[in-house]
Order: C-alpha cells, then sequence, then structure tokens
C-alpha cells in the first residue's frame, strides 16, 4: 500500500504530463509502472524472509506451524516493511 501511493503521488503527474501519449497509454503506463514496482517489492520480501530463515530454529519454528498461522507471520512480517 505504501509504495502504490509513491508510484502514484510521482508517477501520475509524470504520465499525465508527458506529450506524444493518448490517455490510453499513459493509463498503461502507470499500470504498468505500479505492477511492475508491486512485483518488485513482493519478491524483495520473499527474499529478505527466506533469508531470515536461514537459522535452524527459526525454520523449524515455522514449518510447524499450519498454513494460517504461516500466512499472518508473513503478512505481519510484511507489514512492519
Amino acid at each position: 500500500m505504501h509504495i502504490s501511493w509513491l508510484i502514484c503521488l510521482i508517477g501520475i503527474p509524470v504520465v499525465y504530463f508527458r506529450d506524444g501519449l493518448n490517455l490510453l497509454e499513459k493509463t498503461f503506463l502507470l499500470v504498468g509502472l505500479l505492477m511492475f514496482f508491486w512485483l518488485l517489492y513482493l519478491a524483495l520480501c520473499f527474499l529478505f524472509h527466506r533469508y531470515s530463515l536461514r537459522n535452524p530454529e527459526a525454520r523449524s519454528a515455522f514449518v510447524k506451524l499450519d498454513d494460517i498461522a504461516k500466512g499472518k507471520e508473513i503478512g505481519s512480517y510484511l507489514e512492519g516493511w
């Protein structure tokens, strides 16, 4: 959510005032940039979470959790960013 505000705050004026593109192209450009940064952020979150589980005790504690608890733990970790 926080990255969306940043992209929209910077991206909407840049895309809107760019010459040579019609409204549909500007919309696709903004949505494409937004999706690119969301996916990049998601990939980095998974990468950091994977490296945080290198400790065998932390990994075994995480594996013992059920799926709902795993989702809550990952969500709370990502929320802290």
